[in-house]
């Protein structure tokens, strides 16, 4: 696991693309199998023996903080007056001395992200190809024709792949790989002044500073971008 043991699960936006449904529950508290998504994720992380799990939370945000009481005091809530995008979020949970460790690299995960274990946790999986001697982010990829429920264009482009790891190229024709809403950051890049911005820009950053890599996963992963993305995966048999 090379030692990452504290995460951050970002749960603060909208979700405006399961609306209507998210007028009334925050998006990673809709059910898969009774259960909240979000659940999902942290008992995950908690079977892998992480001791820190910090949840931004904005929208309808008193709901999330209720469902994760169960899991203190391992999971640790930061409330954001106003949303400060994924990038902002982590760097107020940060400033807000919520890490142990403020300056290790960090386990980040999109609150609407699921996968099932047939085989290995995808957190496990980018946990033991992380490489701080080369890697200032790893990002986890998935092909878009196999990412369930992705109706895209793709994210990145890549080098040859080696071993599952490739460094992430200047899209350039067509962009094979989807971002699966799991990654590893170096805590230590980042700009701890800024208050809103998407991490998206430090991805773009470490990858002109050829610091980016990704991992092909081979887990089940699934995005969820709408009430029938949702509907799809409650009927499926796992």
């Amino acid at each position: 696991m090379n030692n990452i043991n504290e995460a951050m699960i970002f749960a603060a936006g909208f979700g405006k693309r399961m609306l209507p449904l998210t007028k009334k529950i925050p998006k990673p508290l809709v059910k898969i199998k009774n259960k909240p998504l979000i659940s999902y994720i942290i008992e995950d992380l908690i079977d892998l023996n992480f001791k820190n799990i910090v949840v931004n939370v904005h929208h309808l945000y008193n709901q999330i903080i209720e469902e994760l009481k169960k899991f203190e005091p391992t999971v640790t809530i930061v409330y954001e007056k106003e949303i400060l995008e994924t990038g902002g979020g982590l760097v107020h949970a940060i400033n807000k001395n919520k890490f142990y460790e403020p300056f290790s690299p960090k386990l980040l995960i999109n609150g609407d992200v699921f996968w099932t274990k047939l085989s290995k946790s995808p957190v496990k999986e980018i946990c033991e190809y992380w490489d701080s001697n080369m890697m200032d982010i790893l990002v986890g990829l998935r092909s878009k024709k196999n990412l369930i429920g992705y109706k895209g264009n793709g994210d990145f482009s890549v080098k040859k792949i080696d071993n599952n790891i490739a460094k992430i190229l200047e899209n350039t024709g067509d962009k094979e790989f989807v971002f699966t809403g799991i990654q590893i950051v170096k805590t230590e890049i980042l700009d701890l002044e800024r208050k809103k911005f998407s991490m998206r820009e430090v991805l773009f950053s470490a990858r002109k500073n050829k610091t980016l890599y990704g991992l092909k996963s081979k887990q089940n992963i699934f995005h969820i971008g709408n009430v029938s993305d949702l509907k799809m995966i409650n009927e499926l048999d796992f």
